[in-house]
């Protein structure tokens, strides 16, 4: 029965009795038993001719079914009779076409014929308006199925195939109805998701998906994605859609991508790290996401969501490591050689110029994994030292047996970070390696020099002890000043860098007048290596100079406050410093960006810590020392959001989307200690979400 008459008639029989399918219905007299059951026995002989025999009527009456129940079997009978022979309207047939013969793989049932069954398929969903959900359902998946597996093409006797435009665009308008049917969340267990279905028929509703997502993403700045992913129905169904449909993935990473070329807004990239990051651990882990073993089982490796630089995402999906590191950057310098040298504007080389930066391109790919770049900005600044660094030494030992040797570290590091900010200009990459390295040659000297004198007050005598502690206060005085310093030269140089280049973070330059914020803040996020690498090094104060600088672009006043004659335990403390009081003055969005730059340098340093120690403890209790360096201008930026008027819907958003947020951030690292000071400001905005 794969003929279109006999699907419509199914339909048709489905259709009339649909209206008998009443919950509330009572028990109906021995009259309407006797039309119901009748009504069953024609619909269930779809020849014209009646039946024979009376048997089913009397057994039926004997059992005294009511008529609720009689139609709700026709009803179950019906539509899984129609789902499996649309299901079964599949054919493999060879069609002659002069002396050729073509082999033809699809649907039996033609793309005009498609529209017909279809409307008949609305017209029972809207007589049913939700009823049996799982069945209709089953019903609306195979239906779309027969449409996609239907044919574009004609195919007559002694010509060849031509495709019908009509039949193409025909049934568009019986599918809109179709989609008003289907649930938003339908992603029911099967190899092809409803869902997955309708974007193969009309491929703008994918664009249409992402757009919905990405304006939620702009909205609400502390939104955690995956736990978004993980928890609201339609995002789920949408993610796990494009992971059982590689093509679809890379199409919907191409569009975040133009778009985020376009635009160059930071949102933008995050949902696409966050959309890349999501795919990739449900291949690796498909059941926890809910999916079958069966199903997981038939999911293809991650090379074929990235089918255009398949050894490049196994290096960047892997460990940190040294030598994986050094292979990126030799990717790198072949491919900015082969790039030329400058932009000059001529077709060809434009088209070149495209070529480096599109979705296919390694440098589309890299942007999705953010920890790279923050480990070369780990490597730049530690690199000359890291003998120091206990977590970076023990991951360069691992994996370079060329470790006495002298390897230039910085010189990758920077090469890597500028070809991130530009994969376009190889001489603006060159200008940004020199400033880099000189940077880098700065804050060693630093750090050199802060070691040389506090060896040398080692050596006082003991009777100068009040001596020697005045000289290390002073030290210590002068690495957080010097911190300070060092950060205003750094913000220096990037300002005359923008200057001297054609146009800031030419990526976007070359292709849009878009607004690049997101390069911008790529630079800013550079001196969060230090954090990483120098944490033991850098109190409070310094981690809330680099944060408010990563997060707005701006250096915080320093003021010194000097205090004499104030003993404790026999020692004099000569010297205090403060920042400046920033809470009161800084602006909503300023506090908005502190709070992100905080939970994404938790989230990154987080992945990192599984490559850059030998073991879990050591990972997880590096988490925590920085949440306790960190934590303390996270509540800051905290506390002044809660003083803003805003939207009362917007600010019930935030409240609820910054509390999940806080709680994650809390539970990363080490088991939460009694943070005193976080849980009332999660108190205070739990009372203020109920207020709102």
């Amino acid at each position: 029965m794969t003929k279109f008459s006999e699907i419509t008639s199914l339909f048709s029989s489905l259709a009339s009795n649909a209206g008998a399918l009443d919950p509330t219905a009572t028990n109906e007299d021995d009259e309407d038993l006797a039309i119901t059951i009748s009504n069953l026995n024609r619909s269930l002989n779809l020849s014209e001719t009646q039946p024979s025999t009376r048997v089913l009527d009397t057994a039926l009456s004997l059992m005294c079914f009511t008529a609720p129940q009689v139609f709700q079997s026709v009803f179950d009978c019906t539509v899984k009779t129609i789902v499996a022979v649309l299901s079964s309207s599949i054919e493999c047939k060879v069609i002659k076409i002069g002396k050729n013969e073509v082999l033809r793989v699809g649907g039996s049932i033609c793309r005009q014929d498609c529209a017909e069954i279809i409307e008949a398929c609305v017209d029972v969903l809207e007589k049913l308006e939700g009823h049996r959900g799982d069945l209709s359902l089953s019903m609306v998946h195979a239906a779309l199925h027969m449409v996609v597996l239907a044919s574009r093409f004609k195919y007559t006797l002694g010509s060849s195939a031509v495709l019908d435009v009509k039949t193409v665009d025909g049934w568009k308008l019986s599918f809109q109805k179709l989609l008003a049917h289907v649930p938003k969340e339908s992603c029911i267990s099967r190899d092809m998701p409803v869902r997955l279905l309708c974007w193969y028929l009309d491929p703008a509703l994918l664009k249409h998906n992402m757009s919905q997502i990405l304006q939620e993403v702009n909205k609400r700045p502390f939104l955690c994605l995956s736990m978004a992913f993980s928890e609201m129905t339609e995002w789920h169904s949408i993610l796990i859609s494009l992971t059982l449909a590689p093509s679809l993935f890379i199409e919907a990473r191409a569009l975040l991508h133009n778009w985020y070329l376009l635009t160059g807004l930071a949102s933008v990239l995050r949902l696409q790290i966050q959309l890349v990051s999501l795919v990739l651990d449900i291949v690796s882990r498909p059941m926890s996401w809910g999916l079958s073993m069966e199903t997981g089982s038939k999911m293809p490796f991650c090379d074929a969501y990235f089918p255009y630089k398949q050894k490049s995402i196994r290096i960047l999906a892997g460990p940190l490591s040294w030598e994986n590191f050094q292979q990126l950057v030799q990717k790198i310098s072949r491919l900015v050689s082969q790039g030329g040298k400058d932009y000059n504007g001529s077709s060809e080389q434009g088209v070149l110029k495209m070529e480096l930066v599109d979705h296919k391109s390694l440098w589309a790919i890299a942007i999705n994994f953010p920890h790279w770049f923050l480990f070369a900005c780990l490597l730049l600044f530690s690199a000359p030292d890291f003998q120091g660094i206990s977590h970076l030494k023990y991951m360069i030992h691992s994996t370079d047996k060329s470790y006495d040797e002298e390897v230039p570290y910085c010189a990758a590091a920077a090469r890597y970070i500028a070809w991130i900010l530009d994969p376009v200009t190889e001489s603006n990459q060159d200008l940004l390696v020199d400033y880099l390295n000189k940077l880098s040659g700065l804050w060693t000297s630093k750090r050199f020099s802060s070691g040389k004198c506090h060896q040398a007050s080692r050596g006082c005598k003991e009777e100068s002890e009040i001596e020697l502690v005045c000289l290390e206060n002073r030290i210590l005085k002068y690495d957080n000043h010097s911190n300070w310093i060092w950060l205003k030269e750094f913000h220096d140089v990037c300002v005359r860098y923008c200057r001297q280049v054609t146009g800031f973070a030419s990526v976007a330059a070359h292709i849009s007048q878009g607004d690049c914020s997101q390069q911008s803040r790529l630079i800013r996020m550079i001196p969060l290596g230090i954090l990483i690498g120098f944490l033991d090094s850098v109190d409070e104060v310094g981690c809330e100079l680099f944060l408010h600088y990563a997060a707005t672009g701006t250096i915080l006043k320093w003021t010194e406050t000097q205090i004499h004659g104030l003993k404790q335990n026999g020692r004099i403390c000569e010297w205090q410093e403060e920042s400046t009081t920033w809470s009161q003055t800084c602006t909503a969005e300023e506090a908005v960006a502190g709070a992100s730059v905080v939970f994404d340098l938790t989230d990154v340093t987080e992945k990192m810590s599984a490559s850059l120690f030998e073991n879990e403890e050591r990972g997880l209790k590096f988490i925590h020392g920085m949440k306790l360096k960190v934590g303390n201008y996270l509540l800051k930026c905290v506390k002044r959001l809660l003083h803003f008027k805003a939207d009362e819907a917007a600010k019930l958003i935030m409240y609820r989307d910054l509390v999940h947020s806080l709680v994650r951030w809390e539970r990363q690292g080490q088991d939460p200690q009694d943070y005193k000071d976080l849980e009332d400001v999660i108190d205070a905005l739990k009372g203020a979400s109920a207020f709102l």
